[in-house]
């Protein structure tokens, strides 16, 4: 019986003590841990083949290819077409890849007359025409030293009256590559018979196509 009475205080003291560690560990709500306490995180796990409910933003794929062309690395050229008829010249504006790789182009060149030697535009800048073959526009790539050209109709100054057309010496073309601020030049001054050196605000004496590869049939 002595060794009973002694079991009751001992089984009590090992309950307070679980007692007491079982609070030790836990914190009051929205108060951080102690140092050195650790505390457990809940996971998700996600099985194979299942979808996970947040999605991550996948970068697009790169493509690559040839750049569009620029007026540094290009030449303009007058050439090509049916040549002289009904007053006009039916001719193709040419341009040229002179750099070291290739490069791109689509649309339509801009072109106009300039004079003086501070080379001001003379007359309206070309107006903008369909290819008459059937073609569409489309991007065409040009190799280095290759060219692509667009048809240029250019109406003589003898089809208009002089009180209409105001005749005035010209220097050449101004051309601007589809998308480009640089100009580049063409000399083609006003020769016997003269190309469309007027100075008109109503009409254009030049017309241009959209580029297509090569130069243009004759």
């Amino acid at each position: 019986m002595k060794n009973a009475w002694l079991t009751i205080p001992l089984l009590a003291a090992g309950t307070l003590a679980a007692g007491c560690a079982a609070s030790s560990t836990s914190t009051a709500a929205g108060a951080p841990p102690a140092a050195g306490a650790t505390t457990s995180v809940a996971t998700t796990s996600v099985a194979a083949g299942a979808t996970a409910s947040a999605t991550s933003s996948v970068a697009p794929p790169v493509i690559t290819g040839p750049s569009a062309c620029t007026s540094a690395n290009l030449t303009a050229t007058i050439g090509g077409g049916a040549g002289s008829g009904m007053s006009q010249d039916h001719t193709g504006l040419q341009l040229r890849n002179t750099g070291s790789s290739a490069c791109t182009l689509y649309g339509y060149p801009g072109v106009s007359w300039v004079a003086g030697a501070d080379g001001h535009q003379v007359g309206a800048g070309a107006t903008r025409e369909a290819n008459g073959d059937g073609s569409t526009e489309k991007s065409v790539t040009l190799a280095p030293g290759a060219l692509a050209s667009a048809p240029l109709d250019i109406v003589q100054a003898a089809v208009f009256s002089q009180s209409d057309c105001k005749p005035v010496p010209v220097r050449g073309l101004r051309v601007y590559p589809p998308g480009e601020k640089a100009a580049l030049f063409i000399p083609l001054p006003t020769g016997s018979g003269g190309y469309g050196e007027c100075s008109l605000a109503k009409s254009a004496t030049l017309s241009i196509g959209y580029l297509q590869p090569g130069a243009q049939p004759s």
